[in-house]
């Protein structure tokens, strides 16, 4: 099994049922639901406030709730990229053909997300249209919903979902290596939404006086079926998690679990906590185990690793009091690649193009297989992630400069991106993005395809 595979939902696929790691997995999750039971079985609605008892003798009006709500955008985006013809993965890619300097890419969106509610119940939908104009000139048109399920709430402590959902686990701003049951965020971008999973969950709330404040439990059942979620196993599999929160002294904790019969099981938590109002430390830890990877020799022959596999994940943000802030993390990758792992690889990849070169096509179509895992980003085991922005300088209403940087601990190549956000009124954003690759010969991002990349992005709200 490839770790391709394994950085997928459903991560390495075993054909013999339920083996010690699942077993595993099935104790946990039962040690989480006694867990929860003390305050499950005293969940009831929270108690109301009678007016009579505090000597009021008026009514407060209630907030209207709109029966129907809608919203969402439509975006042009126009993306410049300039290729880094002298590295081994653009060679790689375009091996034998002629390509110009720089690529253009263009792609419309539009996100329309829709709210009903009628007493106990609510639904929820948000459906996505994006078309992408490639190199070739051709448009190419795909539609999906990235979200779209029904709620009840019996009482404010109690909710019960079903449908496609994104649920949020994890305190990390760029990565989540606790976040289990949620697609990985893109770093570059990590505040974009994201598609879910189709599920079955509930939310489950208590609220107590002392040092622990809250405690919360949230089970999530997803289903494999025809019909989606097939990344996660055989299709008639399920998959079982849960999440058990405690507000415990102004500090989040998490702890989570996730087993499934075609899945690998994974544990892990998080936490946050304010030091001051404008100080934030949070973290998160997670282990999946027996998972595997795949790894090549200089010469191009594929072995496979099993591993515990750890990852973490530390950060911090900051406010200061000229409305700069400041976002660093730094993240683990259990199943990343050494240094002298990724320089194998880089070593395979510029053996196959002299074969190429001498006529000998099939060692490169093999390194494009492997690259399927080797070049996605962030495939290392170190990262350091920084990103810092000014809240209206100079006293520039609605503009918001940043830069970001992911600097790659292992071999010192490093990604920096300045952006402007600026919006004129309400409802219209202006974005200007760019993003820049440094490094060395048989380093990640030295040896990106495109060294640099600048986005021009026109968003309009409704």
């Amino acid at each position: 099994m490839s770790k391709a595979c394994a950085d997928r939902p459903g991560g390495n696929r075993r054909p013999q049922p339920w083996p010690w790691d699942k077993t595993l997995g099935q104790v946990l999750l039962a040690a989480l639901l006694l867990l929860a039971w003390p305050a499950a079985s005293a969940w009831s609605a929270e108690p109301g406030v009678d007016n009579a008892t505090v000597g009021l003798d008026f009514d407060i009006p209630e907030v209207e709730k709109k029966l129907f709500e809608f919203g969402g955008y439509l975006e042009a985006k126009e993306t410049v990229l300039g290729l880094n013809k002298n590295s081994l993965l653009y060679r790689q890619k375009y091996a034998g053909q002629q390509t110009a300097d720089h690529q253009f890419v263009s792609n419309l969106t539009g996100k329309l997300e829709g709210k009903a509610q009628a007493g106990i119940a609510s639904a929820y939908a948000r459906f996505k249209l994006g078309g992408q104009k490639d190199v070739a000139g051709g448009w190419v048109w795909d539609n999906t919903f990235e979200e779209a399920f029904v709620a009840l709430k019996p009482s404010p402590s109690v909710t019960l979902e079903a449908g496609k959902r994104v649920m949020k686990w994890g305190k990390g701003y760029a990565w989540n290596p606790a976040g289990f049951v949620s697609r990985p965020k893109d770093p570059n971008d990590p505040e974009e939404t994201l598609e879910g999973y189709g599920m079955l969950n509930a939310d489950l709330i208590k609220s107590f006086d002392g040092p622990l404040q809250t405690i919360a439990f949230t089970p999530v059942i997803i289903p494999v079926t025809d019909f989606g979620n097939t990344e996660w196993g055989k299709r008639g599999s399920f998959v079982g998690a849960a999440k058990l929160y405690f507000l415990f002294m102004d500090t989040d904790i998490d702890l989570m679990l996730l087993a499934g019969e075609s899945t690998t099981t994974r544990t892990g938590f998080d936490f946050s906590r304010n030091i001051t109002s404008d100080f934030e430390v949070h973290g998160e830890a997670a282990v999946e185990f027996d998972a595997s990877r795949s790894i090549t020799d200089s010469q191009g022959n594929l072995r496979q690793e099993k591993l515990n596999a750890w990852s973490h994940l530390l950060g911090l943000r900051y406010l200061n009091s000229y409305d700069t802030t400041f976002i660093f993390e730094y993240y683990r990758n259990g199943l990343g690649y050494s240094r002298s792992e990724m320089k194998d690889y880089y070593s395979f990849v510029q053996s196959a193009l002299g074969s190429f070169s001498g006529g000998n096509p099939a060692p490169l179509k093999k390194s494009k297989s492997y690259g399927l895992t080797y070049n996605l980003q962030n495939v290392m085991q170190d990262y350091l992630y920084l990103r810092i922005s000014q809240k209206e300088p100079f006293d520039i209403l609605y503009f918001t400069p940043a830069i970001t940087s992911i600097f790659n601990m292992n071999d010192r190549s490093f990604s920096i991106s300045p952006e402007l956000v600026y919006s004129p009124t309400t409802n219209l954003e202006f974005r200007v993005k760019t993003m820049f690759t440094f490094g060395s010969a048989d380093t990640e991002y030295g040896e990106k395809i495109n060294g640099s990349k600048t986005e021009l992005r026109l968003r309009y709200y409704f």
